[in-house]
């Protein structure tokens, strides 16, 4: 494993160098997990060691969540509060159904949003910088992780700087 601690950044003046670098990339065996591309616009290539996104389980788990948590919710208020409903129950589904279903979507919402904000690597630690005009101008930039990709990767023409 290549231990050295330091990320290789590139600047493409185009997409299509961009995309050659990439595939050149993938065929030399360099994971997709230590590469990051920043660009103005997406750039759509199909990798076979991309892990495969759970979103979906997590929606439906954040959903049932947020229903058992309404559930709770209502039946815990209504028996506090001492509602006076002239002896009709005082845990009615159909009143009750409404809070359900919204903090059961509520539920699904935010943990969907928090699984993609966590599957996108938007929370990193050490975020890369200093590369913002270059994206906002059309340019490509890729950078990669030295420490994470197990082959050595060879220099190319268009890397402009090794950050540590």
């Amino acid at each position: 494993m290549n231990t050295m601690a330091e990320t290789r950044i590139e600047v493409f003046d185009t997409r299509a160098e961009a995309v050659a670098v990439l595939r050149e990339l993938q065929r030399e065996g360099v994971p997709s997990s230590s590469i990051t591309v920043m660009s103005s616009e997406p750039l759509h290539l199909e990798t076979n060691d991309a892990p495969k996104t759970r979103i979906a389980g997590f929606a439906i788990a954040g959903g049932l969540l947020g229903g058992a948590f309404a559930i709770l919710l209502t039946i815990w208020t209504s028996r506090r509060v001492g509602l006076v409903t002239g002896g009709m129950p005082i845990v009615s589904p159909w009143a009750f159904g409404i809070i359900v279903f919204e903090l059961a979507a509520l539920g699904a919402v935010l943990v969907t949003l928090g699984r993609m904000i966590f599957e996108a690597c938007l929370l990193r630690r050490r975020p890369l910088t200093g590369h913002e005009a270059a994206v906002a101008n059309g340019k490509v930039v890729i950078a990669i992780d030295r420490r994470i990709s197990e082959k050595p990767t060879k220099p190319l023409e268009n890397e402009t700087a090794d950050v540590r």
